[in-house]
């Protein structure tokens, strides 16, 4: 028999949807496990893109006594449809070479955007993109919207984002993504659990077809808890998770300043949902 959620008293312990200046948010991961420390928060995965965050971050989450997962959030050639895996064999080599390919394709990208920032009478130069973030790995665009920030051409991250680099906007430049099934395939070659990630933002013509795709196709989890799900559709998706007896997670999906309006712990799970997932996602649950 099927639970209602509670949502009156849920409590957020773990957030297991943030992004760092590693890919495209705006905070460091130091600064991120400094922030779910002050919110009481148990527990954190950071979800880069294309890009693991370093061990020693891992070892300064557990002296700030939280409970640390490194994950990847994987793009798909379709909008809104991503991938977490979590609990990566970051060593796996297939898993290696498509990382380092991803960061080229990404890298290209946001040349190209530099090239299109002359054009239009706001220039950024792909220099300075490197000189002023230093702990990029996974290059994306907030780190144009830095530079235009710094610049004066906006006066913040999120005018950049809604004047300049929206998708589709004048200085957007896509690269190459793959089918999702590619990708639940190359989570679990690398020993990881796949999730699908925020399942209501896509589309409502195609999420039905995407969902059941991925279940076909041997998705482990859907990401039920999200700042953006309504109570029907949270819902809607946990019905979905446990008919298929698959793994419920949340996350705020935390970027920064790219969405000023969500902050670290707006979603996530309470300690009794964390604990059902923790020993399949990660090998430090309890540590």
């Amino acid at each position: 028999m099927e639970r209602a959620i509670n949502f009156k008293n849920r409590k957020v312990r773990y957030d297991l949807h943030i992004h760092s200046t590693v890919s495209d948010g705006t905070y460091s991961p130091y600064e991120i496990v400094e922030i779910a420390k002050e919110k009481e928060l148990a527990g954190i995965s950071i979800t880069d893109h294309d890009e693991f965050v370093e061990d020693t971050i891992a070892e300064y989450a557990k002296k700030m006594g939280l409970i640390f997962i490194p994950a990847i959030e994987f793009s798909t050639k379709f909008i809104n449809v991503h991938i977490i895996g979590y609990n990566l064999n970051w060593r796996n080599e297939r898993l290696q070479s498509f990382l380092k390919h991803q960061r080229a394709e990404r890298r290209k990208a946001i040349i190209k955007m530099c090239e299109k920032s002359k054009r239009i009478g706001v220039p950024v130069d792909f220099d300075e993109i490197i000189e002023n973030g230093q702990d990029v790995k996974s290059i994306g665009r907030p780190h144009i919207a830095n530079i235009l920030v710094k610049k004066g051409y906006v006066k913040d991250v999120y005018e950049a984002f809604r004047k300049y680099l929206y998708t589709g906007g004048p200085l957007f430049e896509d690269y190459k993504k793959y089918h999702y099934k590619e990708i639940i395939k190359l989570i679990k070659d690398a020993g990881g659990i796949s999730v699908l990630a925020h399942p209501g933002l896509i589309h409502s013509d195609i999420q039905e077809i995407i969902l059941n795709e991925c279940i076909k196709y041997g998705i482990n989890g859907i990401e039920v808890f999200y700042p953006r799900h309504s109570h029907n559709q949270i819902e809607k998706f946990q019905s979905i998770a446990q008919k298929y007896e698959l793994f419920i997670t949340g996350g705020s999906d935390f970027h920064g300043e790219v969405k000023p309006d969500i902050q670290i712990g707006d979603a996530g799970l309470t300690d009794e949902e964390f604990a059902t997932l923790c020993p399949h996602i990660s090998s430090h649950c309890g540590s």
